[in-house]
């Protein structure tokens, strides 16, 4: 490892830590003493990376109160440091840390709660795609066996307390006394960004299995076995024109015979 590097890695451990010693030969004498210095730097990328957690889970902020939420955020960012300069794509272990955290996981329905809005903030990040038509679908059809891209957006999930009904309550305009009676009650939710927004969709269980099917690149047929395994009568084109409408189709994988090789058509 080069020096910087050293120097880097000494320094990150340094402010993530309580125990500066390491850092403390290395820093010139100024106005203020190293130690105090360090402190301060300490200090403000605490608050910098708990402003961050705060932008990204407002929701489980106010269910955690907000003062509580500045304190388990420092027990994250102490054990789960950035490790990628783009401050948006922190906090994946956030939601996974809430279940285990001692002071929360007695509260399933935060880590829940965090764990969709991580997606949403992934899917806010991800790139928007031109949507397919119908017309391309139909000469998908006429041309044999083929699958769907979907919009790299989509974040498919399964909670297993209501995370997106208690999110919504917590929106403008929500019902926070439909909270009163909470209770476990699993969620199938598909989201994804829509311009600056984010759209979302409860799903029942066929219809979870067709598009995380679909999603995976296994193709039409398999996501339509998978969605029938959970219910025989699943509609097919109700479920395929779903996809065109919420414009969530980006591109159809045609087979191509007699090579057998495979195209996108956008």
């Amino acid at each position: 490892m080069s020096s910087i590097e050293t120097l880097q890695s000494v320094v990150a451990r340094a402010v993530l830590t309580t125990g500066p010693a390491d850092i403390l030969p290395l820093l010139a004498e100024g106005c203020f003493d190293p130690a105090r210095r360090l402190s301060i730097y300490r200090n403000n990328t605490l608050v910098s990376l708990t402003t961050t957690l705060k932008a990204v889970f407002p929701v489980t902020v106010r269910l955690l109160d907000e003062r509580y939420f500045s304190h388990v955020a420092g027990r994250f960012i102490r054990s789960s440091p950035p490790q990628e300069p783009r401050l948006s794509r922190y906090g994946a272990g956030f939601a996974p840390f809430l279940a285990n955290f001692e002071g929360t996981a007695h509260m399933p329905f935060v880590s829940e709660v965090a764990r969709l809005e991580w997606k949403i903030a992934e899917a806010l990040d991800a790139p928007l795609e031109r949507p397919s038509t119908l017309i391309e679908l139909y000469e998908g059809l006429s041309s044999g066996s083929f699958a769907l891209f979907l919009q790299p957006s989509l974040r498919l999930l399964i909670c297993r307390w209501p995370a997106l009904s208690i999110w919504a309550a917590h929106q403008h305009g929500g019902e926070l006394d439909g909270l009163a009676d909470l209770r476990r009650e699993p969620e199938r939710i598909a989201l994804w960004r829509h311009g600056d927004t984010v759209r979302f969709l409860r799903l029942d269980p066929a219809e979870f299995a067709f598009w995380h099917v679909l999603r995976r690149g296994r193709g039409l047929e398999a996501a339509v076995a998978r969605a029938c395994c959970h219910s025989p009568e699943f509609d097919i084109p109700r479920a395929l024109t779903g996809l065109f409408v919420s414009e969530l189709v980006v591109g159809i994988h045609r087979a191509k015979a007699p090579s057998n090789q495979q195209e996108r058509v956008s």
